[in-house]
């Protein structure tokens, strides 16, 4: 099977949401490895051929258990899932704005699922969620055979990265950590050895440095359960958003 096929098997949503996050990972070790390591005759295509078979078979589903394990104690974290707050009548929508989802979204899922009313809600407030969650089943599946609704999937594949990428921020955070300890290791290995170290090396050597402490403040300030939430959330709004468009000589296919 040829490389193009190979990577043919992964889909937008797994290399953005899945792949992607690995990636970023894994790179500054797979990088400075690379940097580092002495010239052998197709060492780059080596190189690469590594980091494809490592794609194929360990990344895609390390980025998504990583992501997975934690979800339950951010939805916990956050109040529940921002696709169930968002249909709560305790949720963030206003009551005009509430109300037109609400009837919106009955009309879709029909007789067979009824939405529950505030008092059902206040009284039951676990299954009312129920509801919800399978509204928003009903809804992703909907949004799937809409023309028009490419927005939910691009959020949702954000979200999934978002969530996957915290999941992998130990593992990253000790990655670039590594990575800095061997290019350091490197540079001292260098100073102390009788060989004359090149101009072009040094500058190799300078930027992945850079690179590799730029990666590590990426990992630390910015992959947070917050810079989660907030893709979490805009995805639940696109979602919703996908109820005020008629299916009537929209669907795909």
């Amino acid at each position: 099977m040829s490389v193009g096929s190979m990577l043919g098997t992964i889909d937008r949503y797994s290399w953005k949401a899945r792949v992607r996050p690995v990636v970023l990972a894994l790179l500054p070790v797979a990088a400075a490895t690379a940097a580092t390591a002495p010239v052998w005759a197709n060492g780059r295509r080596a190189w690469i051929l590594v980091l494809l078979v490592g794609a194929l078979l360990l990344i895609e589903p390390l980025g998504r258990a990583r992501g997975k394990k934690l979800e339950n104690s951010l939805f916990a974290e956050w109040g529940g899932k921002p696709t169930v707050q968002m249909l709560r009548y305790s949720g963030p929508l206003s009551d005009a704005h509430q109300s037109y989802l609400r009837t919106r979204v009955q009309e879709i899922v029909g007789t067979s699922l009824r939405m529950p009313s505030e008092a059902e809600e206040r009284a039951d407030p676990v299954r009312a969620d129920e509801v919800y969650e399978t509204v928003g089943a009903v809804l992703r599946a909907r949004a799937r055979s809409l023309r028009g609704t490419q927005l939910v999937a691009e959020h949702n594949g954000e979200y999934g990265f978002r969530r996957n990428a915290l999941g992998l921020r130990r593992l990253a955070l000790a990655v670039c950590l590594i990575s800095l300890a061997g290019l350091a290791a490197v540079a001292v290995w260098a100073t102390m050895s009788d060989e004359p170290v090149s101009v072009s090396a040094i500058v190799m050597w300078s930027v992945m440095t850079i690179a590799d402490i730029g990666m590590l403040t990426f990992w630390f300030a910015v992959v947070r359960p917050g810079w989660v939430e907030t893709a979490a959330w805009e995805y639940a709004r696109q979602l919703y958003e996908t109820a005020a468009v008629s299916e009537v000589g929209n669907t795909i296919g």
